[in-house]
This record gives structure tokens, sequence and C-alpha cells, in this order.
């Protein structure tokens, strides 16, 4: 079981939303009180005061529950929230007072209220509303009768077992959820176009995020050249983390054997809050946990920078390595460690399908880059050197004549094809060029083509990047597609001169605005097709909105 807190505010399934959740329980605490009224009614009868005031009690807990239930159907944040079961404790104590505590019933809603607490918020608050309920109860016991100290104080013990055993079910019953969830997250939320590296970083994040540590670290071992590769995920880190290559002596040292047992180790108590120091292993299976020599591993926390550390041994592709998750504030249990364990045999095998589609594809794209290259060299840049020459010769021989008219004009187009033959060979570079340079790849492409437009149109387009833009080659190849073919309409619809493109990604969303001055002129509404098409390829999105001085093309691709 696990040993830290509950992330109560995690992301749940549609099925077990606290809305549906809170509608079931609202419905079972209704019928509960209707029950426990009816009982006082049938086996209480006569006029004594105490009956009297028990069945007002338990009049006023039925009204209470009602409205509670119509709340919960129509979503209203007071039967959501917490307040429901605290009221079912106070409840318990008012008819519990008022029956002298001698009735059965009141301890039916004390015990609803902690299974419901602790179901829907962990065990934390299922033991706070048993603590709560049972300090008051026994106070109340002792000031009327302190002669039964014993009885009052065995009964209290029986009531804090059964209460914590209703909560700790309640905590498995969140975990458990929670980690379908996980699982199913790291198995769909993984995006091929943005490349391995964004799809690893957002795993571990998830897994991270999960155990609520401070860091997940990745080693990995190609075992063709020996070399060891290292990624590492912090809260608040950058979205695609690369895998740098690591020294030996730490790959030696991180690649703990055997590679493929589960590791735990935690500090011992005076170090942190746990009961004992652990230094366990864990073959698989249905083998058993087996200590090991624990200055190893208190060795292996130090240098991760670590009180406590769980690791699973991993394969991504043809490297072999380890995943570890770290923390300096809470412990980790044994379940933790085999759950990420299966978190590296299951939830990453997205991951691995991701390296082999992104090693084909760059593969692929290798030999295409290298035909491409060669066909550029062969059907563009050879015939524009051929233009060239020719040029040359008119133009030697217009100056060998008389003064000819013709002579600027054959000059400006020699300069032309001279640039012309330039950008054609530096694409040629840039294409046969290997991957892993996207960014400058980009930005690099962009500015070359606002100063063509500049050089020859006259169009002054200004780029602009905000945050840190890191994603795969294909991604990289349509984002590079849409800005050049809103350049290109800023080009042949518009008499604009000046203009800017700025692109900018955060955590979710990759955001792409062309924008070009009208003259203070509202031009008709469009919606550019091409643009808008290759968007929603991507998942995203594509708009036009028309400002006071420039009209405004917004594409928004998640990511």
């Amino acid at each position: 079981m696990s040993t830290f807190p509950l992330d109560i505010d995690a992301p749940r399934t549609a099925a077990a939303s606290l809305a549906a959740d809170a509608q079931m329980v609202g419905r079972i605490r209704l019928l509960l009180a209707l029950s426990a009224l009816l009982a006082a009614v049938v086996g209480q009868p006569g006029q004594h005061p105490s009956n009297a005031l028990v069945l007002t009690l338990l009049s006023c807990y039925v009204a209470a529950c009602a409205i509670e239930c119509a709340g919960a159907q129509f979503e209203l944040p007071f039967a959501l929230g917490r307040g429901p079961h605290r009221f079912d404790v106070a409840a318990f104590l008012a008819i519990f007072a008022a029956t002298g505590g001698v009735d059965i019933v009141p301890f039916i809603f004390l015990f609803f209220a902690i299974l419901v607490a602790s179901t829907r918020w962990g065990r934390d608050e299922g033991m706070r509303v048993m603590l709560v309920a049972l300090i008051i109860c026994c106070v109340g016991a002792i000031a009327a009768a302190p002669d039964a100290l014993a009885q009052i104080v065995s009964a209290a013990a029986v009531w804090l077992i059964l209460g914590y055993g209703i909560a700790s079910l309640g905590e498995r019953n969140i975990q458990a959820m929670r980690r379908l969830n996980l699982l199913r997250e790291l198995n769909t939320a993984s995006n091929p176009r943005f490349g391995i590296d964004r799809a690893m970083t957002a795993a571990m994040e998830s897994t991270r995020a999960f155990f609520l540590a401070e860091r997940c670290v990745v080693l990995l071992e190609e075992p063709e050249t020996g070399k060891y590769y290292l990624r590492s995920v912090r809260q608040h880190g950058p979205l695609a983390s690369s895998a740098d290559m690591a020294d030996p002596q730490l790959g030696h040292a991180l690649l703990l054997q055997p590679v493929a047992h589960v590791l735990l180790h935690r500090a011992p108590w005076w170090h942190r809050l746990a009961l004992t120091g652990l230094s366990l292993s864990h073959a698989g299976g249905t083998g058993r946990w087996r200590a090991q020599e624990r200055g190893q591993y208190q060795d292996l926390a130090d240098l991760l920078d670590a009180s406590s550390f769980i690791s699973a041994p991993l394969v991504i592709g043809r490297r072999i390595g380890r995943i570890y998750v770290t923390t300096r504030q809470r412990p980790f249990g044994r379940g933790d460690a085999l759950f990420l364990a299966q978190i590296a045999a299951h939830g990453l095998r997205t991951i691995d399908r991701i390296d082999l589609l992104d090693r084909i594809a760059s593969e692929a794209a290798s030999v295409e880059r290298n035909k491409l290259a060669l066909d550029l060299h062969d059907s563009a840049v050879q015939p524009y050197v051929g233009l060239k020459l020719g040029l040359a010769a008119l133009y030697q021989k217009a100056q060998a004549g008389a003064a000819n008219p013709l002579i600027d004009d054959l000059k400006k187009l020699l300069t032309v094809a001279d640039d012309a033959i330039g950008q054609l060979r530096h694409y040629a570079r840039d294409v046969h060029r290997a991957r892993g340079a996207q960014v400058p790849i980009c930005l690099a492409a962009l500015k070359r083509q606002s100063e063509q437009l500049l050089a020859f149109y006259g169009i002054d387009i200004s780029i602009h990047m905000e945050g840190r833009i890191a994603f795969g080659d294909r991604l990289t190849a349509e984002v590079l597609q849409i800005v050049r073919e809103a350049l290109s309409n800023i080009r042949r619809h518009t008499a604009a001169k000046r203009g800017a493109v700025s692109l900018s990604c955060g955590d979710e969303l990759l955001r792409i605005e062309i924008n070009n001055e009208n003259g203070g002129q509202q031009p008709a509404r469009f919606v550019p097709r091409s643009i808008s098409a290759r968007a929603a390829a991507l998942g995203g999105s594509a708009s036009v909105r028309q400002g006071a001085t420039a009209t405004i093309v917004c594409v928004e691709i998640p990511i």
C-alpha cells in the first residue's frame, strides 16, 4: 500500500467523477436516513421526551439528506464538497447524545460518513472524521460515567481500528482508480508528431506527478556502443527534455545490478519519517522482496540527492536501462515500486512504438533527403547555371559593342540568377542536413523567406519566437509550410508592405500568428482553406480576425 498522501485533485474517469459519486452517495444517505426514521417510529412507541427528541432530530436529518440529494442531482457546489459527510458526523453526535449512547443507529451514520470521506477524499479525511467523532463521544461518555473508563477506552479502541480499516480500504479504491488513469494516460497521450523527446518527457512528468516526487530519471544504455544516455525531469521543467550522453562511471552507478530487478530504498526513520530504513530488490512475478546491502543503495540515493527512491527496469527500442523516481519529502512503499515496474513494462510501450516509428521515419526521410538533394542539383541548379552562363555571354557581347541600353538589365538578371543559384544550393544543403536541429532550421528558414520577400517584393516581414520551440521533424515541416502559405497569401492577395510572424509555445498549445497591414480598410471576410485544412489535420484550428490596422491569421495546434 502506498505510504504517501493522495493527490485527490488528480484527474478521474468520467464514470467515477465527483458529481456521479455525490449523486450515488446522496441517494444512499437519504435511504439510510429514512430507514433510521422508520425504525425509530416503529421501535420507540410512546411519548417519552427522549423519543420525541430523537424523532425530531431524525426528521430534520431526513430533510437535510433530501436537500443534499437534490443538490447532487443538479451538481450544486455544497453537495459536491466535504460538507455532507461532515454533516453526517454532526448528526451522529446529536443523535448519540439524545439516545444516551445506547442505540446502534447513530453508529451507522458515523461509519457511513467515514466510508464516504475515505472513498472520495482519502484515508486522511476518513481518519479526521473518525477522530473528531471519537474524541467528542469519549469526552462526553467519561464526563457522564467516570467509573466506566476502562469500558469506554476499550470501545474507543474498537471504533478506531474499525474506522482505520474502512479509511484504508477507501484510499486503496482511490489509488487503484488513479493507477488505471495513469496507465490509460500514458498509452493515449503521446503524439508521434512531436517526437520521442516530447513524448518521453510527458510520460516521465506524468509518472513524477503521480508519485508526488521531486524528480524522475531515465538512464538507457546503447548495447552496440556501450554509451549511456540520461534524461531527467523535474517539476515545472521544459516540455521536451533531450537525452544527454552520461559519463560511463555515472551510467554504471545508476544501472544498478541486477538490471531486471525492481528496487526500493528509503532512509532510516531518524532521517525521514519512515518507520525503518529499507534497501530491497524484487525479481518480479511471484518472487519475494530480498534485502540488499544498504551502503550501496544509500550511495545511490546520495548521488540522486534523495532520501527515498524506487527504480524499475526499462527497455526503449534497442536501449536497456532503468527509470528512477526520487523524493526527499516522503518514503516510498513496496506497492509504489511494483507499480513503477508496471508503468515501465506496460505504460511506456507507446514510447517504444514512437521510438521505432521515429527511427523508421527518420531513416526513410534521410534517404528521401539525399535523393531530393541530388534531384535539386540535377534538375534545378544545373539549368540555372546554364542560364547564368548564357546571360554572362550576352552581357559580355553587349559590352563589346557600342553603348547598349540592355547592359543594365542584363546585369540585374545576372544578379538574380546568382541569388537563385545560391538559394537553391543552400536549400539542397538544408535538405541533405541530418535531423536533430529542428529549431535553428525553422528559424533560419523563416528568416530566409522574409529576406526574399523584402528583396524581391519590398514586403518587410518580422519574425518573433516566444518560449522554447522544440518538436519533431514532421511537425516542424508542417509549421514551416503553414507560415510559407500565409506569407505567400500576403504577397499574392494583399497590397501590404509590412507584416509579422509570431510563434509561441506554451504548456499545451503552439500558437502561430501571421499579420499584415490593411491600411485601415476592412477586407472581405475570408477563410484560408489550405491553412485551415493543415491545422485541422494536426488537431488544431485556424481563424482570422480583423484589427484596426491589420489582418491577423491565427493557427493553434495542441501539443
